[in-house]
């Protein structure tokens, strides 16, 4: 059997809907695959109503884009109960401060000419959830420039760039707790890309399983073979859950496959039994 449990879908910033990335998965040989969409829910009941006779399970699952002073931490959470009340709020909370957010970006881009506006941000992205990567092909699509990683730049929407706007933040320590909460299991997210942030080290890791923390992504697309070995002898030493996905989003991150990172069903099996 197989897995990969590190998806995104039209949901949050992936460019596929929950329907073709099951048919995908299942037209590849993938057995589980985990919707894990940003700091939303809204991918997963579409997701589970679908394969309900497909051969292949999914985990309901949440990407908690979380910050530790200037460092962005993901923790991902997987098996949690997507209809918890205190879950479905604080994504509600983080949704809606995602929309003011790229309000606002647009407001600034159109002070430096570029062209665009909220509602044809809304056509591009498919939905209410408004991303970076919708903005960056919003100005491709109107001609403001030639590639998506042309908007990531200190001139437009880059973090830290004139048109940027910071997000809305929960701590590591808070999506956690939520995750908990939901019965889910709370999971470090590729530890070696911190965003604003140095890999983690094993000092940092220890503190968040201090905070409640039970797994440890070691396997991702953009882990070389020795992260992989330095995080999987920290995830055994500190016992924790070992999971792996692609960080598949489809067109919206060029060169990452979905079932490019493939997880063992011994360790799924951890996890299943875990919750």
């Amino acid at each position: 059997m197989s897995a990969d449990l590190h998806i995104h879908t039209i949901y949050s910033d992936g460019s596929y809907s929950p329907q073709e990335i099951i048919d995908r998965a299942v037209n590849i040989g993938l057995n589980t695959i985990a919707i894990s969409d940003h700091d939303t829910l809204k991918g997963i009941k579409p997701a589970l109503e679908y394969a309900e006779n497909k051969k292949i399970e999914i985990i309901p699952a949440i990407e908690f884009s979380t910050f530790q002073g200037g460092a962005e931490i993901h923790i991902l959470g997987y098996f949690i109960n997507y209809e918890d009340p205190l879950l479905k709020k604080k994504a509600k909370e983080i949704f809606d401060a995602r929309l003011i957010r790229a309000k606002k970006m647009v407001e600034l881009l159109n002070k430096k000419n570029i062209n665009i506006t909220f509602e044809e941000l809304r056509k591009i992205a498919g939905d209410d959830y408004i991303g970076r990567p919708h903005i960056a092909q919003l100005m491709v699509k109107k001609g403001h420039i030639e590639q998506m990683g042309d908007a990531f730049t200190d001139q437009y929407i880059g973090n830290g760039g004139r048109a940027y706007v910071k997000k809305y933040k929960i701590s590591p320590k808070e999506a956690i707790r939520l995750i908990l909460k939901s019965g889910g299991l709370p999971v470090l997210a590729h530890p070696v890309f911190i965003n604003h942030g140095n890999p983690m080290q094993k000092e940092g890791i220890i503190r968040l399983k201090k905070a409640g923390l039970l797994g440890l992504e070691v396997y991702h697309s953009k882990h070389s073979k020795a992260d992989v070995k330095f995080y999987k002898n920290i995830a055994e030493n500190l016992k924790l859950l070992i999971t792996g996905g692609s960080d598949f989003h489809g067109e919206n991150s060029p060169g990452v496959n979905l079932g490019d990172v493939i997880l063992k069903d011994y360790y799924v099996e951890k996890l299943r039994n875990a919750k």
